[in-house]
């Protein structure tokens, strides 16, 4: 109930401040996204900037109320471990194959939580996109659901950005599966065609100059992205 109450408090809040006009936040494809009753997704964004994250969380139907991986670190505080667990954080201790974060996120994504997932694995903080890696690829295999891609743009300035009513906006692309492997072990050049083919799919949302690495893949081949 606790947690329902802060996420409600939080979306009307920041509703509030689009719609007297002050906040230019808005959101294009939300007809694109599962529908809420099949289940479980995975979301996967760049990420730019902390802002990222009240951002889509405000921009997304309320139904699609968030879940989130975290640096283990932030658990640290007693209150604020008990705050983030709460809203439905799962720590995972970065730059390490956390199995036991994984097989809570799996098991969260089979009871249908909305998981989003940076997959550059950091801030890229000016908005070029960074290579990507595959923990959401294992992720989808492993709980049998959907990846929806999606890109935000204008964050880049972060909560100042907003109080200066600079737009944000966020794109979010056709929904897909991946199709599981035996016993959900991928070769590592498998690995790395799903990882390339997801990010393909987040770059095409965004501007040409922010594709980073992706940006000459999808000059070659404009339908890599689709």
């Amino acid at each position: 109930m606790f947690a329902y109450v802060v996420y409600g408090l939080l979306y009307i809040i920041i509703h509030f401040f689009r719609l007297i006009g002050w906040w230019r936040w808005s959101i294009e494809g939300v007809e694109r996204l599962p529908p809420r009753e099949q289940g479980g997704m995975i979301l996967v964004m760049n990420h730019i900037n902390w802002v990222d994250i009240p951002a889509v969380g405000a921009l997304l139907p309320f139904r699609y109320r968030l879940s989130w991986l975290a640096k283990i670190e932030i658990f640290a505080n007693p209150v604020a471990g008990w705050f983030f667990r709460n809203m439905h954080v799962i720590p995972i201790r970065r730059g390490k194959r956390d199995l036991a974060a994984l097989d809570a996120a799996a098991e969260a994504l089979r009871k249908g939580a909305v998981l989003l997932i940076f997959p550059e694995g950091h801030r890229s903080r000016n908005g070029i996109l960074q290579p990507g890696r595959g923990g959401a690829i294992r992720l989808a295999m492993q709980a049998g659901v959907p990846i929806v891609p999606m890109a935000i743009t204008g964050t880049e300035h972060g909560f100042r950005g907003t109080l200066r009513r600079e737009p944000v906006h966020i794109k979010i692309g056709e929904p897909y599966y991946v199709e599981p492997l035996p016993d959900n072990k991928i070769p590592a050049d498998v690995m790395e065609r799903l990882t390339t083919e997801m990010m393909l799919k987040i770059a095409a949302m965004l501007p040409p100059a922010q594709r980073g690495p992706y940006a000459a893949l999808i000059e070659e081949s404009p339908a890599a992205g689709r």
